[in-house]
């Protein structure tokens, strides 16, 4: 929870920055990111990541290791199993999302654990090459496919069958998984993940 802290505190810092626009999941660029090439090896100095994004804010890269997973922030493994954001709000260097364009930032949604370092409503509750909700298994959602080093976080999770959530204003507290599972599969207007939800 204090990692996601950290976290949401320099996405809100960097929404300030960036005239109240969310940063993107990733962005093509040349030359190295904030940080070091620590999130991408397959990708060298060619894509940077919302976590080296959001270096310049956090200016710690530990952040991005959910301690209950373990590992460095010098391996590829920070991609998976620690943090995801949110695909709807948290989207495209083509598409970015406005603060003002979000009708509940209390309760929308935006960086939480997860599987992979990004995540959509269905991957929520079903289990996709790799992103997925941790916990989901025993909430009503399917871990079917998943490797076996991926299985026991995505069927319990790592927090007591929940997670840590960060919202879109950068609050952050801890959701039981199932409320996160069931709040994935309601109506647009209603759902969570969506941004243009008035679920507040």
């Amino acid at each position: 929870m204090s990692n996601l802290k950290q976290i949401g505190l320099g996405m809100m810092m960097y929404v300030q920055d960036y005239d109240e626009v969310y940063p993107p999941r990733y962005v093509g660029w040349q030359g190295m990111p904030p940080g070091g090439d620590w999130g991408a090896p397959n990708h060298p100095q060619t894509y940077w990541y919302w976590q080296q994004l959001l270096y310049p804010y956090t200016k710690n890269l530990q952040v991005s290791i959910c301690p209950s997973i373990g590992g460095s922030a010098s391996s590829s493994a920070v991609l998976k199993q620690n943090y995801g954001v949110n695909y709807y709000l948290i989207h495209t260097s083509a598409s970015l999302m406005r603060m003002a364009s979000v009708q509940s930032a209390s309760t929308t949604y935006a960086i939480m654990d997860a599987g992979g370092w990004s995540i959509t409503k269905d991957q929520a509750s079903v289990y996709q090459s790799g992103f997925y909700l941790p916990g989901m298994g025993t909430s009503e959602g399917t871990c079917s496919g998943a490797p076996a080093d991926l299985l026991s976080d995505c069927q319990t999770g790592r927090h007591f069958l929940g997670v840590n959530m960060a919202f879109a204003d950068g609050h952050v507290k801890w959701l039981k998984s199932s409320v996160v599972v069931a709040a994935s599969k309601l109506s647009n207007d209603q759902n969570p993940f969506k941004p243009e939800a008035n679920n507040s």
